[in-house]
């Protein structure tokens, strides 16, 4: 688990299909394309996908690596990623707000996505509470690699009183009763390759 990577692209649409190839100016100044797709190794740098001309995204896919081809795709301060396709391990699609137009945010229907004590899990890790067992979360959506999600799983955004932190494994632990809110994310999925 230690080698995964996590890196994020906008979409605007649900979708799970990822380019096979990616746009890059070359040497001589002319587009050609590279095996592999483009993203951006936090969710917080989103942004940096989007041409100025085009829609905020309304979708993100959030994708497990196991490796990265290209750490400065496009060099400068642009900060994307080259990834190749056979490198996925999964993929969670899950819908995103963009009010300002730059900085996006998981869209959820009543929970805040962000904020303290604000974590981040999948909804077969989660159901552990139904068990009285704790439940596995990350702090936030550039950690998600810690976890392990199942085929068709639900992003789960919890607001958790009291939590204790796993050093090891870079994920928290939340007790059942010191669950103060959970929402599961109705309009995401995840495929496991």
């Amino acid at each position: 688990m230690g080698n995964l990577k996590m890196v994020f692209r906008g979409t605007h649409a649900f979708t799970f299909t990822l380019p096979q190839n990616a746009e890059v100016e070359g040497e001589d100044y002319r587009t050609i394309d590279v095996p592999g797709f483009e993203a951006v190794c936090a969710f917080s740098r989103l942004d940096q996908l989007q041409a100025t001309d085009e829609p905020a995204f309304t979708h993100v896919q959030a994708i497990c690596v196991t490796e990265i081809e290209d750490w400065d795709f496009r060099g400068g301060e642009f900060a994307s990623v080259l990834a190749l396709p056979e490198a996925v391990r999964w993929v969670l699609c899950f819908p995103v707000t963009c009010e300002d137009g730059v900085h996006y945010a998981l869209r959820t229907q009543s929970l805040p996505s962000d904020g303290d004590d604000v974590f981040y899990t999948f909804a077969s890790l989660a159901s552990a509470a139904l068990f009285r067992a704790s439940v596995q979360a990350v702090p936030d959506l550039d950690t998600l690699k810690s976890l392990t999600p199942q085929p068709g799983d639900k992003l789960t955004v919890i607001r958790a009183k009291d939590w204790s932190w796993d050093e090891g494994r870079n994920t928290v632990y939340i007790q059942p009763w010191d669950i103060a809110e959970i929402e599961f994310v109705v309009d995401s999925d995840v495929r496991v390759f």
